[in-house]
């Protein structure tokens, strides 16, 4: 046994010796465009990070929910908004769709309609109304959380989007992003919330900032090179 772990131990030096011979280097273009990528990515992850926490809805303001569609006034943080909408979705029969708008993560204002069954939902607010609604306050987010109706949650999971729910977001992605707006769509079962699609504008922390700092970083000095190799190669 304890050879064996030698054996290991050996053969992992051996690796970090040879990655770090090899990586003394400064990094190439591709490189520092992969590694700002991931950098990127890691804050707009940072940026959406969610309550988990279930929370209790309103009981005056769920029963008021008006079906046919209704735009809302709330003061939500970003964080503890989907939570929030999951408790209006909770026990719902129908799906129903809620959309937040955020900015500065805050929602300020909520849209929210009923579907026309238990199998399917649509915004009756259009693509066109959306994106004038996101240009108002000049948001930088829209979330929009759907639930899927379980009436045997022992059997069934409805966690998961659908086809349907992949090529909505994809098309609201398509009218939302080039105008500078993101996009964050959840399924929500039973309470809770489930981030299936997100998608930032190129101008939402653009990537030629990071390129520009990881440039200015690179080829100074060895150990430098060294761990910008490290955080592209091995940072999740």
């Amino acid at each position: 046994m304890i050879e064996f772990i030698l054996i290991i131990v050996g053969v992992f030096l051996l690796f970090l010796g040879i990655f770090i011979l090899t990586h003394l280097r400064p990094l190439t273009d591709e490189e520092i465009k992969s590694l700002a990528g991931k950098r990127r990515k890691n804050q707009i992850r940072f940026y959406y990070t969610y309550s988990k926490n279930v929370v209790s809805p309103d009981k005056d303001f769920k029963k008021s929910m008006n079906s046919a569609g209704k735009f809302y006034n709330v003061d939500e943080t970003l964080s503890r908004f989907p939570s929030t909408a999951a408790s209006l979705l909770k026990y719902k029969k129908h799906e129903w769709i809620i959309i937040g708008f955020e900015k500065d993560k805050k929602i300020d204002l909520m849209w929210l309609n009923k579907g026309f069954n238990r199998a399917s939902v649509s915004s009756n607010l259009t693509l066109s109304n959306i994106i004038y609604a996101a240009k108002l306050k000049d948001y930088t987010s829209v979330l929009i959380l759907h639930n899927h109706p379980n009436w045997n949650p022992n059997h069934y999971n409805f966690k998961k989007p659908s086809e349907q729910d992949l090529q909505s977001a994809n098309d609201f992605m398509k009218g939302l992003n080039p105008i500078g707006v993101n996009l964050v769509e959840f399924v929500c079962e039973r309470g809770t919330h489930h981030e299936y699609f997100i998608s930032a504008a190129d101008t939402f922390y653009p990537v030629t900032e990071y390129i520009d700092k990881i440039t200015s970083d690179n080829n100074q000095k060895k150990s430098k090179n060294l761990a910008l190799h490290f955080e592209r190669v091995f940072q999740i």
